[in-house]
């Protein structure tokens, strides 16, 4: 049971097909549950699909429940040997996460049960909706950028309701002699300087005087740049997060494998900008003998099978690489390579094979030299092997 919650509720970066098909399947509960509360509050709505639609409400809402169940008992699987498991389900109860799946399903059923008013059971139905926050990397980026640029929204923010309370009270004071009903009292006027500011401009309150109109005129020039200030901080926050994030990965991925740990970071992050990540399924053959070589693998994670033909064959974990003898020497595969589990693998074509070995002189001769001890523990000679050998570090 464990290790088929595991699998299922993978929080990584690249989760198997179990994960995936199980968040495509929370996703769409989430959706369909959250868009029949939406249709609901249509008027007459019921004369026409509205069976149809509560069989898929109810269908969706015994997902989300399995989900909360899912959760629920991951929870308690994976606690500490010290803590009891009621102690771990209440904590996941109150995170969050857990706080969205529980009522994204106990609303339902205690529907069924006790009479709960039409509006609070309507607003409650839109909260499944928040469980795709779990699987969206979008919206963990903006909640990175806010708390990250905290700082200057909230100097934004306060600068915003500055000019809110000096605009509502320069507008008050002009205009109420002669229009008192919109500007009887500086509350009233906010509401004129935050349409104004905004450049929205509903007209149901103007001012009618020359000064009053001027003012106005003023106002709504500040609030075209100080109203975007708020988005340009968000904008360039949200520049920097995607930056990071994208190194943050490569440096994670990169660093995965032996042969890069010793690189620093710019020559990780130019390393990465010449990896591809790569997903093998079992049984997947990545390449085959006899091909033309025109990249090489190294495995983040996974077991392949090496077929060197002649009934030898031998296996590679997490940190090899394979595929460099026939890079290195231009020539054909002499070995077939299947995933025997699924693998994380990155590829690196051959002509980016050739700038990382001019750009990384260590990692150049460790490949080089473990290929020469490949070559001579499978009996591979350089004739065999196709042309003649070119320099490892050269242009080829």
């Amino acid at each position: 049971m464990r290790k088929l919650l595991l699998s299922l509720l993978e929080t990584g970066l690249y989760p198997g097909r179990g994960a995936v098909a199980y968040r495509m399947a929370i996703s769409a509960a989430a959706v369909l549950s959250t868009g029949a509360r939406v249709l609901f509050t249509i008027h007459d709505f019921e004369l026409g699909l509205g069976p149809v639609v509560r069989w898929i409400e109810f269908a969706a809402v015994v997902v989300l429940t399995a989900d909360l169940f899912a959760h629920g008992a991951n929870a308690v699987l994976n606690r500490h040997a010290d803590r009891h498991p009621a102690a771990a389900l209440i904590d996941y109860l109150k995170t969050p996460g857990g706080i969205i799946d529980l009522l994204s399903a106990l609303p339902y059923w205690v529907a069924h049960i006790w009479a709960v008013p039409l509006d609070l059971f309507t607003a409650l139905g839109l909260i499944p909706f928040l469980k795709l926050a779990r699987y969206s990397p979008a919206l963990a980026s903006l909640e990175a950028v806010i708390s990250r640029e905290s700082r200057q929204l909230r100097s934004a923010l306060f600068i915003m309701f500055m000019l809110i309370l000096i605009a509502s009270t320069a507008l008050y004071l002009v205009e109420r002699g002669e229009n008192g009903d919109n500007f009887d009292s500086i509350p009233s006027a906010m509401w004129w300087a935050v349409i104004t500011l905004t450049t929205l401009g509903y007209g149901d309150v103007v001012p009618v005087t020359v000064l009053g109109k001027f003012l106005a005129g003023c106002t709504a020039v500040l609030g075209v740049g100080m109203f975007a200030l708020p988005a340009s901080i968000l904008a360039s926050g949200f520049a920097e997060e995607m930056k990071r994030r994208d190194f943050l990965q490569t440096w994670r991925m990169v660093a995965r494998v032996p042969f890069f740990a010793e690189l620093d970071a710019d020559q990780i992050a130019a390393i990465g900008n010449l990896l591809r990540y790569v997903p093998a399924s079992q049984g997947d053959v990545l390449i085959r003998t006899g091909e033309i070589g025109d990249r090489m693998f190294f495995i983040l994670s996974g077991v392949v099978s090496i077929d060197l033909g002649g009934g030898r064959k031998t296996t590679l974990e997490d940190g090899n690489f394979f595929g460099e003898i026939a890079m290195l020497h231009r020539a054909r595969r002499t070995a077939t390579v299947t995933a025997r589990t699924r693998c994380e693998l990155l590829a690196l074509d051959i002509n980016d094979f050739r700038h990382l070995l001019q750009r990384t002189p260590k990692v150049a001769e460790a490949i080089a030299h473990t290929a020469r001890e490949r070559m001579n523990e499978s009996g591979i000679s350089f004739t065999e092997a196709d042309d003649e050998t070119p320099d490892p570090a050269g242009p080829g």
